[in-house]
């Protein structure tokens, strides 16, 4: 008899067998539950770690022993023809059966009830209040997914930002795919948490699949769960689960992405594929830190913006290559003094130089083109090469929603209120449900003085997002310009109780008193010079306005100017400053601004 026989005759390879299935199956199920009962982590690796030392331990004991009705025997021990190794190979065999069954069962748990994306989801949260617009009507334009947030399956609630970042990178990485249309990511976002059927939400964002999953972080360690779903038929085209180290995360998101153009049948340009393989790092911890500053980007906390600042500057010593961490960097530099949280004068230059680093690294890097036409416009005044960049950034992602924002800006401010809107539109059809979007069309038009179109816009902003404050306040003196003061009231108590800020908005309420009761306009002009109302072209000089003292609504806008004041460029733009444009000191301001002619 042949050694590979004898191995055969003793079942060495039926052990192994059972033995390899039964450990797996041990793994998976610590994989499963060690996170779900708070155990510490290394419980997994220890158990794989014994498993791969016991194997050889049990190959020994199925070549050097039996199991017989005495008990276990050494071969040697056994007469020959006494031998019950083909009874034992027969249990051995429903062993395996009886294991691989399970393995099936665990594999179906795993990926339907225990890891489904939705299962983190509160059972009591309420769907966003929509626009019942026409989404559907995109749906037919050609292949389309949308990316929901990734559910954070981690213990620690603080992983969100690593979740939700996974889910941007994704969608960052599949809108730039030709022929794929992908919402982005305010409007996928606005679902995170819904208890709305993915048809529903198919529905409200005009796609025709969803792109669902989960992710647990434990120290170094992730498991990512991806599944992609016809929301017209519920049906998964594809799901997979990865478990990998945090190295590891770029090869994971390529594999999605890829899977995801297969699924969909998609033909990939060159331009295509070097997208989708291109990555700004290859190093997992900056790559982490990069996601951290993001997300507090994202938020848009009043007075917490700052803390982007940390994790992005740490993203780039980690990498210094990294022009998608420099890009984001310069992002929350330019909008720190917008926000409130800084000067001009500190800030501006900062975003300034991030940006040309990250231009530097990548050149058509269309996040850092944008960044960089905004600042040369609204802070240098390079109209003309601002639009250059802006148009570069476009065209290099069409998609991208705050080019077009930025840009529309850019054009209000030259009175080019036309093509302002155009650009708003393209904005509104990438990012259908972000309510940033009709603001700022209602911004636009109501300082063109086309006040039905703003309110109209305004309104649509807090059917997207009732509790927009901005959206509310500016519907306000909409309502100011209408003479609907009563409605101007009620604007402002909201926005006072959205804002939790009562007591701050006196100023404006006393405003509406006194366009409405001329009688009351000199105490109401005398109390806003004393009062702390910020100076700047949406405040003061405003209301100054609407009162008709436009000498100190000019010397408002001129203290701004001087002070570095990051809207002063918008003054050109607000037909309610008209009555100033012949004044010597608003044209040289303008004149400054190289707006004179525009």
């Amino acid at each position: 008899m042949s050694f590979f026989d004898e191995l055969k005759r003793r079942n060495v390879f039926r052990v192994a067998a059972a033995y390899t299935v039964a450990g797996w199956l041990l793994v998976q199920v610590a994989d499963i539950f060690v996170p779900a009962l708070h155990l510490p982590e290394w419980i997994t690796t220890a158990l794989a770690f014994f498993l791969l030392i016991g194997f050889p331990i049990a190959l020994f004991f199925a070549w050097a022993f039996e199991l017989t009705p005495e008990g276990i025997k050494r071969e040697t021990e056994i007469a020959e023809g006494a031998s019950i190794t083909h009874e034992t190979a027969a249990r051995l065999n429903h062993v395996t059966i009886v294991l691989l069954v399970a393995v099936a069962a665990l594999v179906l748990v795993d990926r339907f009830v225990l890891d489904h994306p939705g299962s983190n989801a509160s059972p009591t949260a309420e769907p966003v209040i929509r626009l019942t617009a026409e989404p559907s009507a995109a749906v037919n334009e050609g292949p389309s997914v949308a990316v929901l947030p990734f559910v954070n399956m981690s213990d620690d609630e603080g992983n969100e930002y690593f979740s939700d970042g996974i889910s941007e990178e994704l969608l960052n990485v599949l809108v730039g795919i030709e022929g794929l249309r992908v919402p982005s990511r305010t409007s996928s976002f606005s679902f995170k948490g819904s208890t709305l059927k993915l048809s529903d939400i198919g529905r409200e964002l005009g796609v025709d699949h969803v792109l669902e999953g989960s992710v647990r972080k434990a120290g170094d360690r992730i498991r990512v769960t991806a599944q992609l779903i016809d929301v017209r038929s519920d049906t998964h085209l594809w799901s997979e689960t990865y478990t990998r180290e945090l190295d590891d995360i770029f090869a994971v998101q390529d594999e999605i992405s890829s899977a995801i153009v297969d699924a969909l049948k998609l033909t990939l340009t060159g331009e295509d594929k070097a997208r989708i393989e291109h990555r700004s790092t290859e190093q997992a911890k900056a790559y982490n830190q990069y996601l951290l500053g993001r997300h507090w980007w994202h938020q848009r906390i009043p007075g917490r913006m700052a803390e982007a600042i940390a994790p992005l500057k740490k993203a780039v010593e980690l990498d210094p290559e990294f022009d998608q961490a420099w890009a984001a960097l310069a992002d929350v530099y330019l909008l720190l003094p917008e926000y409130g949280e800084g000067s001009v004068s500190v800030y501006i230059p900062l975003a300034l130089d991030a940006t040309q680093r990250a231009l530097d690294l990548n050149p058509e890097s269309a996040r850092a083109l944008t960044t960089s036409a905004y600042i040369k416009g609204m802070h240098q005044y390079q109209w003309g090469e601002a639009e250059r960049e802006f148009q570069r950034a476009i065209e290099l992602e069409p998609g991208y929603v705050t080019a077009h924002q930025w840009y529309a800006e850019m054009l209000a401010v030259q009175r080019r209120i036309d093509e302002a809107l155009h650009q708003l539109d393209l904005a509104s059809k990438a990012d259908p449900l972000a309510p940033i979007i009709p603001h700022i069309k209602g911004w636009i038009c109501n300082w063109d003085n086309r006040l039905d179109e703003a309110e109209h816009y305004y309104i649509e902003a807090l059917r997207l997002d009732p509790g927009f404050p901005y959206a509310v306040s500016n519907l306000a003196l909409v309502y100011i310009q209408t003479g609907e003061f009563d409605k101007s009231r009620a604007q402002w108590q909201e926005f006072g109780r959205i804002q939790n800020a009562e007591g701050a908005i006196s100023p404006f309420l006393l405003v509406v008193d006194a366009v409405e009761n001329p009688a009351l306009r000199e105490q109401a002009v005398a109390t806003l010079q004393d009062s702390n109302v910020p100076i700047d072209p949406f405040n003061a000089p405003v209301n100054f306005a609407f009162m008709g003292r436009y000498d100190l609504a000019l010397e408002a806008i001129l203290r701004n100017y001087e002070t570095g004041g990051p809207y002063a460029p918008h003054v050109n733009r607000m037909k309610i400053f008209d009555p100033l444009r012949d004044d010597p000191r608003f044209q040289a301001m303008l004149a400054d601004m190289n707006l004179l002619d525009e």
